[in-house]
């Protein structure tokens, strides 16, 4: 079966580090608000942090025209850990890809415009404390063995005194897939290693 485009991808990259660690919690909202990766979501596919009315959305007719790629996680690109010494206890910090999101937009002639969320958090350990936490987040998209874009940026975000972690969000826009034979794979992961996928693409 098809995958269908313009749909938001949530993945758990990992399981957390929780035990000893703290500010795990969930990202959504109790309260009706929505959750970050909502906002995320519609960052993605309406340039606005809410979506706009129902008679105004892609109906499936449009959706069907394009099958936009699921996004990956590169294999160990998940999380980074700084730590001290081998022991749990020595974890300074922890950042970790939470979310995933795209969207594909046609260009025509079977070329698209794609876009390219991640929502992600950090984590200090028992041996860390305030202060900033970043890491390098790689975005790499193929055509077969054709390297069409690859991207990095800065992610992370600043821990206060009292808190256990932040969230953080990143998405890479203006990534353009032009027509071509061959799957089309979106990479993803921190520390800027080499984009090998971590599993095969769910079809």
């Amino acid at each position: 079966m098809s995958e269908q485009p313009l749909r938001l991808q949530t993945l758990l990259a990992l399981p957390f580090l929780c035990l000893g660690l703290a500010g795990c919690g969930s990202s959504s909202s109790s309260s009706g608000q929505p959750s970050t990766m909502q906002t995320l979501g519609n960052v993605l596919m309406f340039q606005s942090t809410t979506p706009p009315p129902a008679d105004q959305l892609p109906t499936d007719e449009q959706e069907e025209q394009l099958i936009c790629p699921e996004v990956i996680i590169a294999d160990g690109g998940a999380a980074i850990r700084a730590q001290s010494g081998q022991d749990s206890g020595s974890l300074r910090h922890q950042i970790s890809i939470l979310n995933v999101a795209r969207e594909c937009t046609p260009t025509g002639n079977g070329s698209f415009r794609l876009k390219v969320g991640v929502e992600g958090r950090v984590l200090l350990g028992p041996a860390g404390g305030a202060g900033n936490y970043g890491a390098t987040l790689t975005t790499t998209v193929t055509r077969g063995t054709t390297q069409i874009a690859r991207r990095a940026a800065r992610v992370g975000g600043t821990v206060a005194s009292g808190q256990g972690g932040t969230d953080f969000s990143h998405v890479e826009d203006g990534i353009m897939v032009p027509a071509g034979r061959g799957d089309v794979e979106i990479i993803v992961g921190l520390g800027g290693g080499a984009a090998t996928p971590a599993r095969s693409r769910r079809r």
